[in-house]
């Protein structure tokens, strides 16, 4: 188990290091809780005002990423252009 509680793997893609994008976001959405542990234990000078916009943040970047590596998974839509 890693430091951020997400197991993260290393796929070897044609000679490449390559992390899932589930691993990634999950390891994202974790540093919200772990910076939450901290404000609320006194073990860091951390704001739990601000915590909670960085973890919002965060979750939102990750929920992007989802959104990105599923439309790139899946294909366009019928009728939606290609980037």
């Amino acid at each position: 188990m890693s430091a951020t509680g997400v197991q993260l793997e290393l796929r070897d893609l044609d000679g490449e290091q390559h992390l899932a994008v589930a691993d990634v976001t999950a390891m994202l959405r974790s540093f919200s809780h772990i910076w939450q542990g901290w404000a609320a234990t006194g073990h860091a000078d951390l704001d739990p005002y601000t915590v909670g916009l960085l973890g919002s943040a965060l979750g939102d970047f990750a929920d992007q990423l989802d959104v990105e590596a599923i439309v790139r998974t899946t294909g366009p839509a019928d009728g939606e252009a290609v980037r």
